[in-house]
């Protein structure tokens, strides 16, 4: 029998750069959780007359808002490409699969039973085809993201016209909410099937952008964008570039969301602008990350690669928390929202420190995914 080759190393800053788009996903979610499923996405502010609040959720809008998931696709990517760059094709596509049927089983129980908003099924389906292509050569590869490229814009100009369609068809006050409805059976329904009405129009809107973002992953981590001292100029050209104009844009996003009138709907072209910076400024945070990581040996990258490597179980143990605490299923407590923010970055700290007690333990559903 041939030795087995020794275990190569994993990567930190990925699992660095999982572990911090967490905490957008972590607030974005629990700020707008209340309001759910037919309510703003950053919610109603709470006290409604409380500048605390308004500037909570101005700086939430600002700084997290739709950062989280498109980072968390884009590491997404990258992590298929690092699983299989040193295995056979056949048993890298095998492995690769029975991963994302396991993620999807994970994604449809949270997405039915916990929390409508569930985005590991999107990763799951928009993931399993990017598999057959990740040992595509590189020439194939770039023409393939470029039509990837064009079907995102389209689907992103699709959601623009839908955000700013929703205007005409404001959600009444007697609209159900996850907060409001009572007992287990009554938030079923509503959550389970606002989960399941949402899918198809995830798939045709979210799908393509989740896709360049996994494809843009499987690129990167191919050229080693992030790592190789090479690519570094670019980084910080382009970020010298964009960053300025893109902070001027999300200032003036969340200044939007801190000022508007708590007592009616937000304004469509407020979504709008947001939702269509989200994947530029996540760029610059992740230009920030990768001038600042050292190719992955700055300090920082190892202290939260422990968390990085269990954010799934964080995910879904984070929207149990709030089913038990926040809906009508359970205690209905209405936290402010600073209450709220900080409770979630509380979570998270804790998680930290978890993980790096956990040593070379896998949480539950990182277990789970792994198992043969």
């Amino acid at each position: 029998m041939p030795p087995t080759p020794p275990q190569r190393p994993r990567e930190t800053l990925p699992d660095a750069l999982r572990a911090l788009a967490l905490i957008s996903v972590l607030v974005v979610n629990a700020i707008g959780y209340a309001a759910a499923p037919w309510g703003p996405t950053l919610g109603f502010r709470t006290p409604p007359d409380s500048a605390w609040a308004s500037l909570t959720q101005g700086a939430v809008a600002a700084v997290l808002h739709g950062k989280g998931y498109t980072t968390l696709a884009f590491v997404f990517g990258m992590a298929l490409w690092l699983a299989a760059r040193h295995r056979p094709r056949a048993e890298a596509l095998q492995r690769g699969q029975r991963r994302q049927r396991r993620l999807l089983q994970v994604g449809i129980f949270h997405g039915v039973f916990l929390y409508f908003g569930d985005i590991l099924t999107l990763y799951a389906l928009v993931g399993r085809p990017l598999l057959r292509r990740l040992h595509r050569p590189w020439g194939a590869l770039r023409r393939h993201f470029w039509h990837a490229l064009a079907w995102a814009v389209l689907a992103k100009l699709v959601l623009l016209a839908l955000t700013l369609m929703a205007a005409e068809s404001p959600a009444r006050a007697d609209t159900p909410a996850l907060s409001t409805v009572q007992g287990a059976w009554a938030f079923f329904q509503l959550n389970a099937g606002f989960y399941a009405a949402i899918q198809v129009v995830a798939l045709l809107v979210g799908g393509p952008v989740m896709y360049l973002c996994m494809l843009g992953g499987v690129a990167a981590a191919r050229l080693r964008l992030l790592t190789h001292r090479r690519w570094r100029p670019l980084w910080r050209r382009g970020l010298w570039l964009a960053g300025p104009p893109l902070l001027v844009l999300s200032v003036a996003h969340g200044w939007a969301w801190a000022v508007h009138d708590p007592a009616a709907d937000i304004d469509p072209w407020i979504e709008a602008l947001g939702d269509l910076i989200a994947l530029p400024v996540a760029a610059c945070y992740l230009a920030i990350a990768v001038l600042a990581s050292d190719g992955g040996r700055a300090r920082w990258c190892a202290v939260l690669a422990p968390l990085g490597q269990r954010t799934l179980s964080l995910y879904v143990g984070h929207s149990a928390l709030c089913l038990l605490l926040l809906s009508g299923a359970g205690w209905a407590l209405a936290p402010t929202t600073l209450q709220t923010v900080v409770a979630c970055l509380g979570l998270w700290l804790l998680a930290l420190a978890g993980a790096r007690l956990s040593g070379r333990r896998r949480w539950p559903l990182e277990a789970w995914l792994a198992r043969r």
